[in-house]
């Protein structure tokens, strides 16, 4: 009995896992800099002028976004729309001023700044 209740339980847990879980197209993880609003389904980020692409690995869109502030002096991303980016060849750790990114996409490799201090940081 034991056995059998054992067998009914495991494939149901089975059929479970195997089941396609149900994926909203809408809702995705936000993007941009730390603790900033977002946009977060494909009619907002049309309305606001982005493009509703999938970024990174994950198979979810994400709004990607042209930023304002690009260009812009900065020692840490807490002060732009995007990311604040170290100038190219700059020494991870050392201090130095950065500019705002061009756009919102987070992932790749970038050498980031954080109160001044570069930082490449990889994001899938």
């Amino acid at each position: 009995m034991i056995k059998r209740l054992a067998s009914v339980a495991l494939v149901a847990l089975l059929a479970a896992c195997s089941a396609p879980a149900e994926r909203s197209t809408d809702a995705v993880t936000p993007v941009g800099g730390p603790d900033k609003a977002t946009v977060t389904n494909e009619a907002d980020c049309q309305r606001v002028g982005g493009q509703w692409t999938q970024l990174g690995r994950a198979p979810v869109k994400q709004c990607l976004r042209q930023t304002t502030d690009a260009g812009k002096a900065c020692t840490d991303s807490e002060q732009c729309e995007g990311q604040c980016l170290a100038p190219e060849g700059s020494v991870d750790g050392t201090q130095v001023g950065g500019s705002c990114s061009v756009d919102t996409n987070p992932f790749g490799c970038q050498q980031r700044l954080r109160d001044g201090v570069a930082s490449t940081i990889c994001v899938d």
